[in-house]
């Protein structure tokens, strides 16, 4: 069997798979959890749909019809996510003072941002379509790295290079002989 190429494929595949009207279909949908209107799924079906489909659109459009996230977002010209991000968090990441907590959420904004911007240019302006989650760990430029680095006080460093030059070591607790 092909897979579907469109949205509305999916969408009429799940009418005809339940022998549901898009208002049946909808319902079925929220029962299970899913958030997907009726208005959403019957301009679907009908071609007219102008909007970027939100993810828990896609995922209810995939359930509905029986296949797989990827199958959907891919029908939906949009990059599979992965994994929510929250869940890769190590332990005590919770416990970060606000400071520290402001600044990893700002180098998060700045990679979405960028890896953003590279998936546009990849595919020729705004993020419309195409098959873009081959991209991966490339997204992101060469210099992703400087533009992610330290930009704060940099007194400590100063101390450092001082202490470096005298030949002094920062001190560390030595093992117990």
């Amino acid at each position: 069997m092909n897979e579907p190429l469109s949205l509305r494929d999916l969408v009429e595949a799940a009418a005809a798979k339940r022998d549901a009207s898009g208002l049946r279909l909808a319902e079925i949908a929220e029962a299970e959890g899913f958030k997907i209107t009726v208005t959403t799924i019957n301009a679907i079906r009908q071609g007219t749909y102008k909007s970027k489909p939100r993810p828990s659109t896609i995922r209810a459009i995939a359930w509905l019809a029986g296949v797989t996230e990827d199958v959907a977002f891919t029908a939906a010209g949009q990059p599979v996510p992965g994994p929510p991000f929250a869940d890769e968090l190590p332990p005590g990441v919770d416990n970060l003072p606000p400071k520290a907590r402001r600044a990893a959420i700002e180098m998060l904004r700045a990679l979405v941002d960028l890896n953003r911007r590279a998936l546009e240019s990849l595919s020729g302006g705004s993020l419309s379509g195409g098959d873009l989650s081959e991209t991966g760990d490339d997204a992101l430029p060469p210099s992703w790295q400087g533009l992610a680095a330290y930009s704060g006080p940099d007194g400590h460093l100063e101390r450092e290079r001082e202490w470096s030059e005298r030949g002094e070591e920062p001190q560390t607790p030595s093992e117990k002989e």
